[in-house]
């Protein structure tokens, strides 16, 4: 056999055992005396502190007794070791001269040897994922491409070949270079991807229109998972007193945090404010929760989330203290959700039933699904926010208060008591529609008036995208004023230190931060209309739009300079200019607004199956997968046979900047993971000293136009003076691959390759 994923489990188990077979020396139990070693500030300290220790002595912080040297580390000289108690270690940490005292990790290798040292990267797939596992290499069947339509992996009927595929979703953003360049497009690298973070201990939010939670993406079933991949939510059993274990990694913001802040009052009343999911979490019941969050009142929240003016204990102006917060009592997991036997069954904005869209599957799955993600053991969660129109998803006001409260009320990380980060993602945005004439705010020069009829706008508002949405080409993204109170409020989120990723738009905008030229650009109705009336009219052009720009603060630390603290995400094409430079995707957002390039376009994501009128399922050829089913039974356990069958589980070609906005949250997640204190700010360094720019030579840049009817502006791959960034997983070194040339011969009894 030849072992190409890397169990720590089992590695840890043989290594006690070899350890314990050879004599080497494990760290006693009990009370007793253990080898410590001591760390003092420099070597005249350790000289002293070391005669102290080993003769009998009345200094104050040394134990007053000769004490053996286990070791006296003469290759280092601030340190040596000693046999003292665990009492005696505490008393020494104490003394002023000492830096350190711990455990001497080489006395005890049994304990120590090996335990920390495997692999920093391992293979993200089981190597038989895909393929005959008799003859699987070292690399394991995974199949990932860029042209999802032409690489023949996608299509047809789907079998164990075709399970391990992806989209250049993951392989791609790996490392700076394209694993792509030199091939052409439609090439299929078979490969698996290599990791070693996977978003633990990561809050992970995707606010966008309903998501199916029952899509096999987020369930655990124990077929085609990630190495080491954990399945369950943060409700699983432990948690509580009433907790349980369910197979399903997705949570709602609404309907299941209250239980995750405030479990004290949903165990005080289980009977009425907790039930058991369709999975088997045990989740608050859709009354409680709502309840939970609009009225401040002991009889529907624990006392420490009421103010004490309304008869709690939370003190005024406190983060306990956050009042009421309105969610309609429409908001439901049959229409917000759904479970493992039916689709979500939300209304979209035009009226129609949507028993076939899966925006908010598709975005969640490319943020923390299984296959399809990059943080797929984060804490899972998702808001219904988008497209509809009978009061079921939530309000972007409310949004940014539930999302500011989740943050700074949920538990924290048991193991060090520090806050898990939060990261919200939001594949969705406020647009606006270019007037029919105007007068055209240029730059600082006087305004010029033009008129649609006559032919006469600018080619600075003429370049957007004509799409199969908008087939007019007059949309843009919606700037708002910081003093919008829906602004306002998502900027009280950021404040809080939730970490807030928005889609930069599809319309072919050029986007720019303060300092650029055209930050001030808009349009006007008459000569005289002002900066001010234009962003009270939503007719800045060449601004981050909404949500993004909730991240907009003015004249910030007064540098005299806006910043922005979002992060506002573009997409790549899956398509190349040539074999060797990428492009971005023709109805990206672009220009120095753009943080970063993700390939969106043409991704793989998480989709509901086509429903027929007659109730049977539509098999869409591409979008089949080879696990579309999965059986619970009534202990809800997964079971090969017997049990309930779920609905179908298909993917389907997604893309965008709906699509680049995930894969960039999943990705950053992974780096906070060993990052867990950083900040907006500190990504924003870390995009910008670790995450290299491309070269022109491998990223398309196009020349920025410089004049209101510039004719680069028609050039639909134009970054327009934004800068080279594809994102890429910069917090390692390169992955180094090595390959054998000509024939190879093994023989004999099993092989393990580490």
């Amino acid at each position: 056999m030849i072992e190409t994923t890397f169990n720590h489990e089992e590695y840890e188990k043989n290594r006690i055992i070899k350890s314990k077979a050879v004599g080497l020396r494990f760290v006693p139990e009990g009370v007793g005396p253990k080898v410590y070693a001591v760390i003092c500030k420099d070597k005249n300290d350790w000289n002293e502190i070391h005669n102290y220790i080993i003769e009998e002595n009345e200094i104050d912080g040394i134990p007053n007794r000769k004490i053996e040297c286990s070791d006296e580390c003469k290759t280092c000289d601030r340190m040596a070791s000693y046999e003292i108690s665990d009492a005696e270690a505490e008393q020494l940490r104490d003394h002023p001269k000492i830096i350190g005292v711990s455990i001497d990790e080489g006395y005890y290798e049994g304990t120590f040897k090996g335990r920390d040292t495997f692999p920093l990267k391992i293979f993200r797939y089981p190597a038989n994922m895909g393929g005959n596992p008799g003859i699987t290499t070292l690399a394991g069947d995974v199949y990932n491409v860029r042209e999802r339509q032409q690489s023949g992996v996608f299509g047809g009927n789907p079998n164990d070949e075709t399970m391990g595929r992806s989209t250049s979703n993951i392989l791609r953003h790996q490392e700076a270079i394209d694993r792509w360049s030199g091939s052409s497009d439609t090439t299929v690298i078979q490969d698996n991807p290599e990791y070693n973070r996977d978003g633990t201990d990561i809050d992970i939010i995707v606010a966008d229109s309903q998501a199916w939670y029952g899509h096999i993406e987020f369930i655990k079933t124990g077929e085609g998972e990630p190495t080491h991949y954990i399945g369950g939510n943060v409700l699983r059993s432990g948690f509580s007193t009433s907790s349980t274990t369910g197979v399903c990694g997705v949570l709602d913001l609404i309907l299941d945090a209250p239980y995750y802040i405030d479990p004290e009052f949903f165990e005080a009343n289980v009977g009425t404010a907790l039930t058991t999911r369709w999975d088997g979490t045990k989740v608050p019941t859709e009354t409680a929760a709502i309840n939970w969050w609009n009225n401040e009142s002991t009889t529907y929240r624990s006392a420490k989330y009421v103010g004490i003016a309304t008869g709690g204990t939370a003190v005024a102006g406190s983060d306990a203290d956050f009042g009421e917060i309105s969610i309609g009592s429409n908001y439901s997991r049959a229409r917000a959700n759904g479970s493992n036997t039916a689709y979500s069954a939300a209304v979209d904005s035009g009226g129609g039933d949507l028993p076939n869209y899966s925006h908010g599957t598709s975005c969640a799955s490319l943020a923390y699904g299984k296959t399809q993600g990059w943080a797929f053991n984060s804490n899972k969660w998702h808001v219904s926010i988008i497209w509809d129109t009978t009061g079921d998803a939530i309000s972007d006001d409310n949004l940014w208060k539930v999302t500011k409260v989740f943050h700074q009320l949920k538990p924290n990380r048991s193991q060090d008591n520090t806050k898990n980060p939060t990261l919200i993602s939001n594949s969705w945005g406020s647009i606006a529609t270019l007037p029919s004439f105007g007068y055209s705010y240029f730059r600082g020069a006087s305004p010029a008036f033009w008129s649609l009829s006559s032919g006469t706008r600018p080619a600075w508002l003429d370049n957007f995208k004509v799409t199969s949405t908008y087939s007019d080409g007059e949309r843009y993204a919606r700037f708002k004023p910081t003093n919008s109170s829906d602004v306002v409020l998502g900027a009280s989120m950021i404040d809080a230190g939730v970490i807030m990723f928005a889609a930069a738009g599809n319309y072919n905008q050029q986007m720019v931060l303060d300092g650029h030229p055209n930050y001030d650009n808009y349009v006007g109705m008459n000569p005289v209309t002002t900066l001010t009336q234009a962003m009270a009219q939503a007719r800045i052009i060449n601004r981050p739009g909404y949500p993004a720009c909730i991240g907009l603060v003015e004249n910030y630390n007064g540098s005299g300079v806006d910043k922005y603290r979002s992060f506002n995400v573009g997409c790549l094409d899956n398509d190349k200019v040539s074999n060797t430079q990428e492009q971005k995707a023709t109805y990206s957002n672009m220009g120095n607004g753009i943080d970063f390039y993700t390939v969106g376009d043409e991704a793989s994501a998480a989709a509901r199956a086509i429903l027929n009128n007659d109730g049977s399922y539509f098999a869409r050829g591409d979008d089949q997968r080879y696990d579309q089913y999965y059986r619970i039974d009534s202990n809800y356990n997964i079971v090969t046979s017997g049990g309930t069958q779920s609905l179908v589980s298909d993917d389907d070609i997604f893309g965008g900047t709906s699509a680049a906005c995930p894969i960039g949250v999943g990705l950053i997640a992974t780096v906070l993971q060993s990052n867990r204190n950083w900040t907006w700010s500190n990504i924003k360094d870390w995009l910008e000293n670790k995450v290299t720019n491309q070269s022109s030579s491998a990223f398309f840049t196009g020349t920025e136009a410089t004049s209101a009817t510039d004719t680069n502006w028609n050039s639909e791959r134009n970054l327009q003076g934004g800068t080279r960034k594809i994102l890429f997983d910069a917090n390692d070194p390169p992955i180094t691959k090595c390959s054998i040339k000509g024939s190879l011969t093994i023989s004999g009894g099993d092989i393990t390759i580490t």
